[in-house]
C-alpha cells in the first residue's frame, strides 16, 4: 500500500540548509529482508527454499516469501525505499511498527540521489525491540510492518508504506530434517495456523488435531489434501502428498506427526502399522478388513467357508479412473461410510493401515478420528474381516475374497516405530 504526504517549506527548514518548498510523495518499500535466527522453509513442490538469495518482500512480486522463527527470538529486518520529488534532504529517520507491540527502532539514514528527481534510502538490518513470547506458537497472516518516516529528527512521524509477509513462529526448534521429514511450508502452515497463541505441548497437539477432525485438510494455498480421492493413488510419501495433494494412509499419519515435529515437540514410538493378526480360517490366513460402510447381502459361499460366507470376485479391483470398486460378483457392496480427508468415500478394502499413537491416544489422521484404546479400533471403524486367494495366473487371474461381518472372527496386531 502506498501512502502519500506533503512536506511544507516550514518543515523542510528543520532539516535542510537551504529552505525548499517541495512535495514528497509515494515513498515505497522496494524490498525487505528478514534476518537473524530465521528458519528455512521448503517449497512443497521440492523446488528449493523460500527467500534463498532473494528478499522476503519485493514490491514487484504478487506473492511474498514466508518467514519463520522460533519463539523467544527477536526478528531482524532491513528494507530499501525509493521516492520521487524535486529535491530532498540529505537524511531521513525511519522506523517500523510491527504486531504485538513490536517495533523496529528509529534510525537515521542517508538519502541518495539516483536520478532526476529519484531518491532512495535503506534501513539497515535491525533487531526488533522485543522478541516473540517464549514457548508460544504464533501465526501471522500476515506479519505487517508499517514503515514511518520523519524529516524533523523524530519530532513528527508520517506513514510511508507497509510490508506484509506470512510468518510462522514455532514453540521450539523444529526437529532435524531427514529424507522423510523436511520443513515444508504446508507443515509450518497447518501447525502454526491451528495453534496460534498456544504454549503447552498438549494444547499444541490438540490444536493441530482439531484441523484433522473435519476431514478437510488444506495446504498453505487452501487446496484440499485428499485421502484416496480418487480411490487409487501411487503417492505413498509425505513429499508426494504435498506435491500432488492426494495420497495414502502412510502420508496422512506422517503429516500429523510432522506438524508436531515442526514445533520441536518430541514424541517417540508414535507411528503404528496395523494389520489383521492372520489367524487361520477355512485353511486361509485372515489378511483383509473392510472400513465402514459395507452392505452385506445374501451369502453365496457358505458351503466353502461357513465362518466367512460372503464372497466377492474380481480381475481388476480399481480400474481407471479409480472412482469405484469393480467386482465381477459381489455379496458385499461398498457404501459411503467414514469420510476420509477430502473424500466422502475413500478406498476402504485394505490389508494394513497406518495411524499415530501420542500420549496414550490412537489417532487416525486419514479419517480424522481417534480411539482411546487399540481394541476400540476394529469395532468402531470396521464392518468386517476377509481373506483373499487367486485362481489362475497373469492379468486374467481371478481374485476370490471371502468376508465375515462377525468382528469376533479376528483382531488387529500392530508394529510401532518412531517417525
Amino acid at each position: 500500500m502506498i501512502r502519500f504526504f506533503t512536506l511544507t517549506a516550514a518543515a523542510a527548514l528543520l532539516h535542510t540548509t537551504n529552505a525548499q518548498d517541495f512535495t514528497y510523495s509515494s515513498i515505497e518499500v522496494e524490498t525487505a529482508t528478514f534476518a537473524g535466527p530465521t528458519l528455512d522453509i521448503r517449497k512443497d513442490d521440492g523446488s528449493g527454499i523460500y527467500a534463498d538469495g532473494i528478499p522476503h518482500y519485493d514490491v514487484s512480486e504478487t506473492e511474498q516469501e514466508p518467514v519463520a522463527y522460533v519463539s523467544g527470538t527477536a526478528p531482524e529486518i532491513s528494507a530499501n525505499f525509493t521516492f520521487m520529488c524535486a529535491d530532498a534532504p540529505d537524511s531521513i529517520w525511519v522506523m517500523g511498527v510491527a504486531p504485538d507491540g513490536m517495533n523496529f527502532p528509529a534510525t537515521k539514514v542517508e538519502i541518495t540521489n539516483v536520478g532526476a528527481g529519484e531518491f532512495e534510502f535503506s534501513y539497515p538490518n535491525t533487531t526488533a525491540d522485543a522478541g516473540f513470547t517464549p514457548d508460544e506458537s504464533r501465526y501471522f497472516g500476515p506479519f505487517s510492518i508499517g514503515w514511518d518516516v520523519s524529516f524533523d529528527d523524530g519530532t513528527t512521524w508520517r506513514n510511508a508504506d507497509s510490508t506484509k509477509n506470512v510468518m510462522y513462529v514455532t514453540h521450539d526448534t523444529p526437529m532435524s530434517e531427514n529424507s522423510d521429514f523436511q520443513h515444508w511450508r504446508t507443515i509450518f502452515d497447518i501447525s502454526c495456523r491451528n495453534t496460534d497463541g498456544e504454549s503447552t505441548e498438549s494444547d499444541i497437539i490438540a490444536g493441530i488435531w482439531t484441523d484433522f477432525q473435519d476431514q478437510e485438510m488444506l495446504n498453505w494455498q487452501g487446496d484440499s489434501l485428499k485421502y484416496y480421492n480418487p480411490m487409487y493413488t501411487f503417492n505413498t510419501s509425505l513429499a508426494s502428498l504435498l506435491m500432488f495433494n492426494n495420497a495414502q494412509c502412510y502420508t496422512f499419519a506422517k503429516l500429523f506427526l510432522a506438524t508436531i515435529k515442526i514445533q520441536g515437540i518430541v514424541r517417540t514410538n508414535n507411528y503404528v502399522y496395523i494389520t489383521p493378526i492372520g489367524n487361520t480360517v477355512c485353511g486361509n490366513s485372515v489378511n483383509r478388513f473392510l472400513v465402514k460402510n459395507w452392505e452385506f447381502g445374501t451369502p453365496s459361499a457358505s458351503g466353502e467357508c461357513a465362518a466367512f460366507p460372503y464372497k466377492n470376485t474380481y480381475t481388476s479391483l480399481l480400474p481407471f479412473p479409480y472412482t469405484a470398486y469393480d467386482f465381477d460378483t459381489e455379496d458385499v457392496t461398498d457404501q459411503v461410510g467414514i469420510y476420509g480427508q477430502g473424500s466422502a468415500n475413500p478406498s476402504s478394502f485394505f490389508n494394513n493401515h497406518q495411524i499415530c499413537y501420542i500420549d496414550g491416544v490412537y489417532y487416525d489422521p486419514s479419517y480424522g478420528v481417534s480411539f482411546p484404546t487399540f481394541d476400540d479400533i476394529a469395532p468402531t471403524a470396521f464392518d468386517g474381516w476377509g481373506y483373499r486367494y487367486t485362481i489362475g495366473w497373469g492379468p486374467g487371474s481371478i481374485k476370490h475374497c471371502l468376508f465375515t461381518d462377525d468382528l469376533s472372527e479376528s483382531s488387529l496386531t500392530s508394529t510401532t516405530t518412531t517417525y
